[in-house]
């Protein structure tokens, strides 16, 4: 597929052909679902934990005898019946990592970046750099591409761009590489360095 090629400031400049391979593919519901899922298990820590009665300081002396006190029977101070003793069934420490194939991974990255191509959701920016650093240039770049959010994809990260756009919300600055599902789904629109076009096609078709 052709699509048109931008400057900074939203003029056209030229076009160029994308791959059909990762720009028009069929995308698959189910898959996406499946990979966006694993990426948000594998963001959470999982550090929970709480303490059982083994695991809780305290001594195991018998609170008062068995018999003879009209009273229920008790255990120790740490019995989970008692405020400061162990939990019963409690949470605990558990990883929820999920290592989908990376077929599978790329499968739906290049479904997701065919939906958002259809829709005029992908863009192609020529020298797509903010080397002053200010984030009022980036703010400028949004607004003269008419864009609310946007993925930016780009060769490498500069210390100036990636200063340009830390305090800017809305955008993100990531390489080839690291372009995943739920960043493209996230900010809707996907603004891509001309550079940066070959070795992000190159990572998805093998």
């Amino acid at each position: 597929m052709e699509t048109k090629i931008f400057n900074m400031n939203g003029t056209e400049n030229g076009s160029i052909t994308l791959n059909d391979e990762v720009f028009a593919v069929v995308a698959h519901p189910q898959n996406i679902n499946d990979i966006v899922k694993a990426q948000l298990n594998n963001e959470r820590l999982g550090t929970v934990n709480t303490l059982t009665r083994s695991e809780v300081n305290g001594n195991v002396k018998k609170m008062f005898k068995q018999k003879g006190t009209g009273r229920a029977r008790q255990g120790d101070i740490k019995s989970p019946l008692h405020v400061g003793g162990g939990i019963a069934f409690g949470p605990k420490s558990k990883t929820y990592d999920q290592r989908p194939p990376k077929k599978a991974v790329d499968k739906a990255i290049k479904g997701v970046l065919s939906i958002l191509a259809k829709e005029g959701g992908v863009r192609v920016i020529e020298g797509l750099d903010f080397p002053n650093g200010k984030t009022k240039d980036v703010s400028k770049f949004m607004k003269d591409l008419k864009l609310d959010k946007a993925l930016l994809v780009v060769p490498q990260i500069s210390d100036n761009t990636k200063r340009a756009v830390a305090n800017y919300k809305g955008v993100k600055v990531v390489t080839p590489l690291n372009v995943n599902v739920v960043d493209l789904l996230k900010y809707g629109h996907v603004a891509i360095n001309v550079e940066a076009v070959k070795p992000l096609q190159e990572a998805l078709v093998k």
